[in-house]
This record gives C-alpha cells, structure tokens and sequence, in this order.
C-alpha cells in the first residue's frame, strides 16, 4: 500500500524480496550478492515446491523463473502463481535461443522476459515494477471488493 505524503519509510520498505526458480546457484548467488546491494532481497528456490513455500513465508511478490529447472518449466512455475499466488508478478529469465518456447508466455501470466546476460540495472528495474504492479493490483483488489485478496500472497 502506498505511504501517506509527507512520512517518511522504514528502512525495511526500502527492499524488494524476489523469490528465484533456477538450478543454477552459482548464477543465483552472484545475482544475489549484487541486487542485494540495489535493495533486492533474493530468495533461492531449486523446485515448484520451493517457490512455493517461499513466496508463502517471505511475503515475496515477484517470482522470477529461469524457463527450465529440475521439476520444471516457467510455465509450471506461472501455473503455480496463478493458482496460489494470484497477486504474486511472474517474470521469466531466458537465452535469446528460447524465443520460440516462449510464445505463449504472456498469455500464462508473465509480466516480463529477462533476456540472458541479465543486465543488472534492468534486472533491478523490472523487479520493482513487477512488486509495485503487485501492490498496486492487490489495493485495487480490495477497493473493488474482491473476496480472498487480503493476504492472498
């Protein structure tokens, strides 16, 4: 939710938690350790299950799924949010190669496409879009009235 004008934001405000389906953890890691320093809390999932429980007990809002990990794919992985996780953003990670696997991306519910090498500062960028368009959907939500919207993530 949006801060009154004119207060001032706690320093846990000032992070963002992303939860990260990959297999790679080296990859993860280094991704960590920089956009930990860009106020970006990176939280490593190797399963669906993973994600799962993480984006559950961090209160993440952004998923960010590599197109394929050990139990699946980042169309598994949209399934799962859109079926727990409604007001959770997804973004897929991929190599320019994986074009055509992905044509129908978007139409499963995935915000955006991170084309591999990551380029950090855009990486940074679209994960605080992707949680402010999930807090700004989840407000809207309970404006409007819908049921199952409060604590929903």
């Amino acid at each position: 939710m949006r801060r009154p004008e004119g207060t001032r934001q706690r320093p846990a405000e000032l992070y963002v938690d992303c939860v990260v389906l990959t297999s790679f953890v080296a990859e993860f890691t280094f991704l960590r350790n920089v956009l930990g320093l860009m106020g970006i809390r990176m939280h490593h999932a190797g399963s669906l299950e993973e994600a799962d429980f993480l984006l559950t007990v961090t209160g993440s809002r952004v998923l960010l799924a590599d197109i394929v990990f050990a139990d699946g794919t980042c169309y598994d992985a949209l399934g799962m949010i859109g079926d727990r996780h409604p007001l959770v953003a997804g973004l897929v990670a991929a190599d320019p190669p994986d074009r055509t696997f992905l044509q129908a991306v978007f139409s499963s519910g995935a915000l955006g496409i991170l084309w591999k090498p990551l380029e950090f500062g855009l990486v940074r960028k679209s994960i605080r879009i992707a949680h402010e368009a999930s807090t700004d959907r989840e407000v809207l939500m309970e404006e409007l009235g819908v049921c199952g919207v409060k604590g929903a993530l």
